[in-house]
């Protein structure tokens, strides 16, 4: 993921979580504004009530990859935060991206048009 498309500032969670919306699933909640940008950014946290640094650090991993392999369908102009929960520790790798799908598809964030990918 290029860096112009993460959310790396403290001030850009901070906006998403205040002024976005969210949509929890078992798995993962997401939150997600628009951003006015032509392509979306995206960040995950992880809280610390979820295990050790590896633990967590695992948790980031299956997340952004779940997103990275979905980020084809998605519309630009997005920012997105990702919060893995506790359940996605015993989830396989297909359940979360499965569930990330149909929380981005709930929120509106899906292309309409189905011809690119």
């Amino acid at each position: 993921m290029p860096r112009s498309e993460r959310l790396r500032k403290s001030s850009d969670f901070t906006r998403v979580f205040e002024e976005g919306k969210s949509l929890p699933g078992r798995r993962v909640v997401v939150y997600y504004l628009e951003n006015g940008l032509p392509f979306n950014r995206v960040g995950v946290a992880v809280s610390k009530r979820l295990g050790g640094a590896v633990e967590r650090n695992r948790l980031k991993r299956i997340v952004k990859e779940a997103y990275r392999t979905s980020e084809a369908a998605l519309r630009d102009g997005l920012d997105i935060v990702l919060l893995p929960r506790s359940k996605a520790k015993t989830a396989s790798f297909q359940e979360v991206k499965e569930e990330l799908l149909g929380l981005l598809s709930t929120c509106g964030a899906l292309r309409k048009d189905d011809d690119e990918k």
